[in-house]
Formats: structure tokens, sequence, C-alpha cells
């Protein structure tokens, strides 16, 4: 795989602020993307499970073992989920070990660059009933999560990240911060797309598009499978590179049932990574290159009996019928 080291090629593909664009885009991006990431952070907790369990069970059992007056000044147990988005990933991680029983003093940190994110996930906290019993275990923090540098080194029992920390520039200097918040044998968990997961694919076909319409002197824009998909053997190195230990990776897939698909292209159609590509293509050639690549894909996955009549419409989707693409991503464990 090319070595992009030198975000030659990164500059090219994201907005040089996107910490500003991704806050603009927070409700969109939660509204289809959220339930969709979903599905992976649940993956990752329950693959993760068998080691935060036990960290969870020998604090409990330290925080047992100590006088009143030591127990009170004991820390709760320590998630931090790293590039929280609308808060994926921490909600699930709510849902999962705050409703435990027996229950575990536990508290959340939320962290992202994205005020219009980290607004988001206030909202939902504060507007859901399923999670407002846990807004007092959840602080929500704005920070680099490349530097982490308003979490106190050795601090963290266990940290997360949900399609975050693998994905982003200069990723070696993220493990190195997420290393330094973990206290010792502490948990690392982030999810990271398969560069061969359908969805990177078809921004794979449109970068070349892109490529195409440029001229002589422009430079060209990196696969985003290559920047956004994870070269597992690469990461495992990294996170050794970075002192991590007994580093797992789990391959894991979903089939995605798009009930409007238009609505997941007008989606993609205003999320910050797209604007870069209507910088060279026109916004009917991107929508329709993407609905041509999703109608193939979701080919795969359905089956009719009878041959129907084809369609006059010029929106392959006027049949109304929902349509399904597998998505594959990785689950990334290791210890400090």
């Amino acid at each position: 795989m090319e070595d992009l080291s030198d975000h030659r090629h990164l500059r090219i593909f994201l907005d040089l602020n996107p910490h500003a664009n991704w806050s603009t885009h927070a409700k969109a991006y939660e509204n289809v993307f959220g339930t969709l990431t979903a599905r992976w952070a649940r993956d990752s907790l329950q693959i993760a499970h068998h080691q935060l369990l036990p960290l969870m069970a020998q604090h409990e059992s330290e925080c047992g073992a100590e006088t009143k007056v030591e127990a009170t000044a004991t820390a709760p147990f320590h998630f931090l989920d790293v590039g929280c988005g609308p808060g994926v990933l921490a909600f699930e991680f709510a849902y999962r070990y705050l409703n435990a029983s027996p229950p575990t003093d536990i508290r959340i940190t939320a962290t992202d660059l994205s005020d219009g994110m980290l607004h988001q996930l206030s909202e939902r906290l504060k507007d859901d009933p399923s999670l407002q019993g846990f807004a007092s275990k959840v602080a929500v923090v704005q920070m680099d999560g490349l530097t982490l540098d308003k979490v106190e080194s050795g601090s963290v029992d266990a940290v997360g990240s949900n399609f975050g920390l693998a994905i982003f520039p200069d990723r070696t200097r993220g493990w190195a911060s997420a290393h330094r918040v973990l206290k010792n044998e502490g948990v690392l968990m982030v999810t990271a797309w398969d560069p061969k997961s359908t969805q990177l694919r078809w921004f794979d076909e449109i970068a070349e598009l892109f490529n195409a319409a440029g001229g002589a002197e422009d430079e060209p824009m990196a696969l985003p499978s290559s920047i956004v998909g994870a070269d597992k053997e690469k990461m495992i190195k990294e996170l050794q590179e970075a002192g991590f230990r007994n580093v797992e990776v789990y391959h894991t897939s979903h089939t995605i049932v798009f009930d409007d698909p238009n609505g997941m292209i007008d989606a993609n159609m205003n999320n910050p990574l797209t604007a870069k590509f209507l910088e060279r293509l026109t916004r009917e050639q991107m929508k329709s290159t993407l609905a041509a690549l999703l109608e193939r894909d979701a080919g795969a996955n359905f089956f009719q009996a009878e041959e129907q009549p084809g369609s006059t419409s010029a929106d392959l989707f006027a049949d109304g019928r929902p349509r399904l693409v597998s998505f594959a991503a990785y689950t990334i464990l290791a210890r400090k």
C-alpha cells in the first residue's frame, strides 16, 4: 500500500478544517450514519467484554478492600471515548455497563473536536428517556483526539474509538496519546473500516473520476480506501511501536438495509468529505454515480422470481424497494 505518512494526498482528500465542517453536518451525520456505525460499536463492546469485565471486577475488588475514607477518594472506572461524534460508542457503553447488576462505579468521558457533534450528544443525553439516567455519569469534553491534552496520564481504564482514532491524520500520535492516558493493563478498543468495504470502493471509483477530471499539473487524490480504510498489519505494527501489547484484530460485517437509498445518497452529498470531489465533479455526476454503484452492489442481495418491467424513471430507486449492501470493518483490541 502507498505510504501516506507525509499526508500530501490526505490534504487532497480531507478539508483542512474538518472540525468546523463536521459541526455543520453533525445532525445529518447522526440521523443517517449514527445507527449504521452503532452496529460496530456493539460488536466492539461484545468482543472486548471478556477483557473489560475482569478490569471492572478488579476495580470493584480494590474499592471494596479500602477503608470508607479511601473509598470516597477512589476514582470510578473511567471509559474514554475518543472522536465520539454524536455519542454512538459512549451510549452503547452506558447501556451495557451502567445498567449492569451489580453496578460498577463508572464514569464516561466523551471527546470530540467538533462542537456540533458534542451538541448532538448532549441534546440526546438530555432528551432521550433511555439515556437521561446516565447524564451524571457522562462528561462531554471538546479536545483533540491526537493529543488528549485534557486527560491526565494513567487515569483511564479503557479507551474506545468508533471510526475515530484509526482514521485520524498522523494516527501514530493518537496511539501514543491513548497509551499515555491509559492505566497499566488498560484496554484500547477501536474500530476501523476494511479497505475493501463496499462504501469505500464506491468512493475509490469516484476518486478515479476526480483524478481523471484534473489537469496534468493537478496533484492526484489518493484512493479513500487507503486513508479511511485500515491496513491491519500496519496498524498492528503501529500499536506495538506505541507500546501496546496483545494486539488482536477481529473482522466483522453487517448487511445494511437502506429503506431510503436516495436519502443516504443525499446525506453523503452533504458531508465534508464529499465537498472535495465537487471541486471537479458536478453534483449530478456524483449523485448519479453513487446511485449506480449502490444499485449495482445491492443487486447481489436481491432475488426475484418473476421478471419485472423496466422502470422508465430516471430515479433508480423509484420502485420503493429497500437496498441491502454489506459493509465490513475491523475491531482492534490492545493492552497497555
